[in-house]
């Protein structure tokens, strides 16, 4: 009988929902460009500022290794220390990137992102 509380034990932690990996990229050190486009009306999400990062080689070699470790998986984009994104790895990341942030995060991370 005992084997029967293993087996449901290993059921409901494998049900459990995982704790998202996290990368944090600082801009003024892991970023070799950036692009922002702050408005188009024939975007997907035309609410959405949008913003188009190269990575140093440091950086994405950091950005390769976690998507390969978290695939399947969530994994939370944070900039200059501030939550960008959550979203579930499907393929292995690399040097370059698109992320849509909302405006009212926008308004806090540009300004971080010229210094």
């Amino acid at each position: 009988m005992p084997w029967k509380w293993i087996v449901l034990s290993l059921v409901m932690m494998g049900a459990m929902p995982s704790q998202a990996a996290e990368i944090n990229f600082l801009s003024a050190s892991d970023f070799i460009k950036v692009d922002v486009r702050l408005k188009d009306i024939d975007s997907l999400n035309p609410d959405k500022v949008e913003l188009s990062v190269t990575l140093s080689p440091q950086a994405a070699e950091r950005m390769r290794k976690i998507s390969r470790d978290s695939m399947k998986k969530p994994l939370t984009l944070l900039i200059n220390g501030q939550r960008i994104s959550t979203a579930t790895v499907q393929s292995e990341l690399g040097a370059q990137f698109m992320v849509g942030v909302s405006r009212a995060i926008a308004r806090d991370l540009l300004p971080t992102l010229i210094d």
